[in-house]
């Protein structure tokens, strides 16, 4: 191999991938969520800005009732008009995405920067990281950076690490290295990926710092623990050429499969078993009668067995064939473990043309008929799916719950 570049400091993430994993925000709807969801409906019928924040936090995560961006959409704009600022944040990160609507850069501004008027340090990181990465097509590197330093005097973290990053670049401030190492070294003390990698960077480069390749080694795999790609990136780095460690190009080639495919989901396992379902019986007679009742439609008996295949490694294409036809039989029947498995097929491209669409409806479906791990699997894998292709798989989602 030949050496490859280290990622660079990670400047404020986008903010749809705080969308999908569905913070709520300054306002807590804790009671509100405890509510059944006809009650909670009624209550926001009613004209409770509280209940229709809430409903729209209950679309926007899929917890209860189908996953629908554009109706958390419509909630999250009613009560953002009558001055709910969490509403009001979230519909400017909606603006941002295109996630259930239209994007608008103009319109997340504005609502990102009403939400922020009250201060809250999530609603100032998420407008400085706006006007950072130019929502509406033109970057303010100063007005992020003034924000980003607010939010910080406040104990946000990630606001922090994202001023330390404007300071490392000279972006929107006069460029301060001893400043930036002074910004990661809190939030790294206490375990912040983002942190930890950026200092990881200084060290590694000796920029504003000593040259410290073992350091900086100690630094990366930190936060690579924590799933952080660039950091299994720039670790990959580190072991390639031996800086720090000895030269391990196998674990090189591996953290950059894992830094390369998007984290988490480059790396979840396949298949994902269902924990309430006792494990099949792999004995000679076990297998025969799980055959059986496969044959015969049983939901999950087709679900273990094509579970059973998809655990051989490498899997055949002629037993990808049958796993998928058996998990296509019992998720039709309405089985959310088999809805699951199917739907990271058709992520992952296995036995099936690779579909992101198709494998987030299943995914969608999977969690409301019950799935413990489905709505988090969902949330890692449409990361790689654009707004537009997650609009559509709800819209599919919603057309097929409608039919049954």
């Amino acid at each position: 191999m030949t050496a490859r570049r280290m990622v660079r400091g990670i400047a404020a993430g986008a903010l749809i991938a705080l969308m999908l994993a569905g913070t709520t925000g300054a306002q807590d709807a804790a009671e509100w969520d405890r509510l059944p969801t006809e009650q909670l409906q009624q209550a926001a019928q009613s004209g409770s800005v509280d209940a229709q924040f809430a409903l729209a936090v209950r679309y926007h995560n899929g917890r209860g009732v189908l996953q629908n961006f554009a109706r958390a959409a419509k909630l999250f704009k009613i009560a953002a008009e009558q001055g709910h600022a969490g509403a009001q944040n979230r519909l400017g990160q909606y603006y941002y995405s295109g996630l259930g609507l239209s994007r608008d850069g103009g319109l997340a501004l504005k609502w990102l920067a009403a939400a922020a008027a009250t201060n809250d340090p999530q609603f100032l990181y998420d407008y400085a990281a706006a006007l950072e990465n130019g929502a509406d097509g033109t970057s303010d590197p100063a007005k992020a950076a003034e924000l980003y330093a607010m939010a910080a005097e406040r104990g946000h973290e990630d606001a922090t690490v994202s001023l330390g990053v404007l300071y490392q670049n000279g972006l929107g401030v006069e460029k301060d290295l001893g400043r930036a190492l002074e910004l990661y070294q809190g939030p790294a003390s206490r375990d912040h990926a983002r942190a930890l990698n950026n200092l990881g960077l200084l060290y590694a480069r000796g920029t504003g710092v000593a040259q410290d390749y073992e350091r900086a080694v100690d630094l990366f795999s930190r936060a690579a623990e924590q799933g952080l790609t660039v950091a299994m990136t720039n670790l990959a780095v580190m072991h390639e050429n031996g800086f720090g460690v000895e030269v391990n190009e196998p674990l090189a080639t591996e953290l950059y499969r894992k830094g390369g495919r998007g984290g988490d989901a480059g790396t979840r396992t396949i298949p994902v078993y269902d924990a309430r379902l006792l494990a099949p019986d792999t004995s000679d007679e076990g297998l025969n009668l799980l055959r059986q009742a496969a044959q015969a439609g049983d939901p999950v008996a087709q679900f273990q067995l094509a579970w059973l295949l998809l655990q051989q490694e490498p899997a055949q294409f002629q037993d990808l064939q049958s796993a998928v036809w058996l998990l296509r039989q019992a998720a039709e029947a309405g089985l959310a473990p088999a809805m699951a498995n199917l739907g990271i097929l058709y992520f992952e491209g296995l036995g099936v043309p690779q579909d992101y669409a198709l494998g987030h409806m299943w995914l969608i479906l999977a969690g409301t008929a019950g799935m413990p791990d489905a709505i988090s699997i969902s949330s890692d894998l449409s990361a790689r799916m654009s707004p537009m292709q997650i609009n559509e798989a709800q819209e599919m989602a919603a057309k097929r719950a409608r039919l049954k």
